[in-house]
């Protein structure tokens, strides 16, 4: 039996909650969160497990095998310090933090102590997104030519991160994943319109190596929810999204070429090619994300299973999100990442 404690019981706490209450062989023995309210919201759901609201005594409990963190993002590397530091696992929600060598400091100091530093990305738990990568890894589409990522909600608002941190996180992840590599540079501009010192609607291009762009449109301040991600590919398109639950990917079998059958003295007199084939829903088996996330969260702890969302790259992550905020800062100036 794996004991753990959960440190934030607001928005996302209970969710996580919910699915280790269903995992056997784990229990949710802790909660701990400063607002009472939260609190009363959890014993009424899940009246066995301890209310409690100083973080410091969650984890110092000798019964507690591992600590989830699912607090705002500055208070994260504090919390999975103390935790490591009192010899329990860490699954901490995403962003992994603020500071890139603080990250790797806390990554340094897991190592040592032979503990586990998982992150909350939870996408890379996606059965669409995983077919996504086969489909791609297939060479089904061809070269990757670009990609483009919208996310985007009316809220929730949130005041510690801006909106490339809270959403663009997510893609990014994703990216990373899809292409099989970390982006080398990165330009992001955005808008502050409900908060003078937070964009609530960001628009982030990652490069790439081979001269891959991924760009992801984040907000807040928008009518539609939507999560969708388009694979552009020199033989078909695909598209995902997650709101479609029984066909959450499409391909598309359209491309756009040259002819150069003849000939030409200018590039402006090249004939474009227009292909517009099939379009293709492959069946995809649904599942819950998180819950596959917690129970790969407990085999990793068990050494059953190689971690997919270490610190070590929640790390890179976070450095491409800080360059990203700097270009930001500087009215999108391209900003290099590694």
């Amino acid at each position: 039996m794996i004991n753990i404690g959960i440190i934030g019981a607001g928005r996302w706490g209970p969710n996580i909650i919910g699915a280790l209450q269903r995992i056997e062989g784990s229990a949710v023995t802790h909660a701990c969160d400063i607002n009472p309210h939260n609190l009363d919201v959890i014993n009424k759901r899940f009246p066995e497990i301890k209310p409690i609201t100083d973080p410091n005594f969650l984890i110092n409990l000798t019964t507690l095998d591992a600590v989830i963190i699912a607090t705002p993002v500055e208070t994260h590397l504090h919390l999975v310090e103390l935790a490591l530091r009192n010899g329990k696992h860490v699954f901490v929600e995403k962003p992994f933090g603020l500071q890139v060598k603080l990250c790797q400091d806390l990554c340094a100091l897991a190592k040592s102590k032979n503990l586990q530093i998982m992150v909350g990305h939870v996408f890379l738990f996606n059965n669409a997104i995983l077919e996504l990568k086969n489909i791609i890894n297939s060479s089904e589409i061809g070269e990757i030519l670009h990609l483009e990522a919208r996310r985007t909600n009316l809220g929730p608002v949130r005041k510690d991160v801006n909106a490339a941190w809270d959403l663009t996180s997510h893609d990014l992840s994703i990216f990373d994943y899809l292409l099989d590599s970390l982006p080398q540079s990165v330009s992001c501009i955005g808008s502050n319109k409900l908060d003078t010192k937070i964009a609530d609607t960001t628009y982030t291009s990652f490069l790439y190596p081979n001269n891959v762009i991924a760009h992801a449109h984040a907000s807040w301040l928008n009518p539609r929810k939507v999560r969708q991600i388009t694979v552009v590919g020199s033989e078909k398109m695909a598209l995902w999204d997650d709101l479609n639950l029984e066909n959450p990917i499409t391909i598309y079998d359209s491309s756009i070429g040259l002819d150069q059958s003849y000939y030409s003295d200018s590039f402006s007199s090249h004939r474009l090619s227009y292909k517009k084939g099939d379009v293709i829903m492959p069946a995809v088996a649904s599942n819950e994300p998180l819950l596959d996330e917690m129970k790969h969260f407990l085999d990793v702890i068990r050494n059953k299973s190689k971690c997919k969302s270490t610190g070590i790259y929640a790390t890179e992550n976070v450095r491409s999100l800080v360059a990203a905020n700097e270009s930001l800062i500087n009215n999108g100036i391209l900003t290099k990442i590694r």
